[in-house]
């Protein structure tokens, strides 16, 4: 049975406040937990990522630095990266130890109270990865996470952040529609229009899947009238089905958001 630590501070890559030339990977939260950074250069290691965190004046002194990370191709190591703690790096290379995702121990370090910035160096520019870093006084390494993640470890990383253990209220609705790529979002909005309370959950900051802003691939072939509406673009070059659904009084859409469990009573799904 895993161990969870009780004390220490943890750092969700994606909640880092410049991603610098990192990317945020979504795709495998389901399977993780959690989103991840991802150093995707071609090559050219990409600008640095930075976070600031507070260390109390009672919680000052040596602490364990742990760094979940993943070595991609094991035996070549194409997605090396550092990590510094104010002007101390890290004495390990991350991503360069054989291992799929795992916690590594990347060295102690005195922490003063204050402010303290966190820096992920990308070294390859060939899609280094970083889930989480973790900073302990404890000698309790932190617990290595399942595939499929568990609701225990679940609940680890939401008490360190200081995250309810319940779910917000998010409203009551008729139609929910999870994913909102070109066809959820045309299904979301049918609904509202329809007369439906629809929330449409999308993983993504932005809707359309590969229409989206982000990927720009336009439908083609037969398309109908519902998705030549949505598929025109802003100025910007999002899809119009954002500002329509935004728009619809029926329709209230949850962006960044992951449905991974559904609540059941008598067959119908309240939850």
């Amino acid at each position: 049975m895993a161990t969870f630590p009780i004390l220490g501070i943890l750092v969700e890559a994606e909640a880092f406040d410049d991603y610098g030339g990192w990317v945020l990977d979504s795709q495998f939260e389901m399977e993780m937990g959690s989103p991840y950074l991802l150093a995707h250069g071609n090559g050219v290691p990409v600008a640095d990522a930075t976070t600031t965190i507070s260390i109390p004046l009672v919680d000052r002194g040596n602490y364990k630095v742990w760094v979940r990370a993943k070595d991609w191709v094991p035996g070549h190591h194409p997605g090396r990266f550092e990590v510094i703690v104010d002007d101390t790096v890290l004495e390990t290379e991350f991503g360069a130890n054989d291992m799929d995702w795992n916690w590594q121990l990347g060295g102690s370090v005195d922490l003063p109270p204050g402010e303290v910035q966190l820096t992920l160096h990308d070294l390859t520019g060939f899609c280094g990865r970083c889930d989480a870093i973790f900073l302990t006084l404890d000698d309790v390494p932190p617990p290595e996470f399942g595939e499929p993640v568990q609701e225990a470890e679940r609940a680890w990383r939401r008490r360190l952040r200081g995250l309810p253990s319940e779910p917000v209220p998010g409203g009551t609705f008729d139609v929910i529609v999870v994913g909102g790529g070109l066809v959820g979002a045309a299904a979301a909005l049918t609904a509202a229009r329809f007369g439906e309370r629809v929330a449409l959950v999308q993983d993504r900051p932005w809707l359309g899947g590969n229409a989206s802003v982000e990927v720009g691939l336009s439908p083609r072939g037969v398309r109908g009238p519902l998705v030549e509406e949505i598929q025109n673009r802003t100025a910007e070059g999002d899809i119009y089905a954002m500002q329509l659904l935004e728009a619809h009084p029926n329709a209230k859409i949850f962006l960044e958001h992951t449905v991974y469990d559904a609540v059941t009573t008598d067959g119908a799904i309240v939850s």
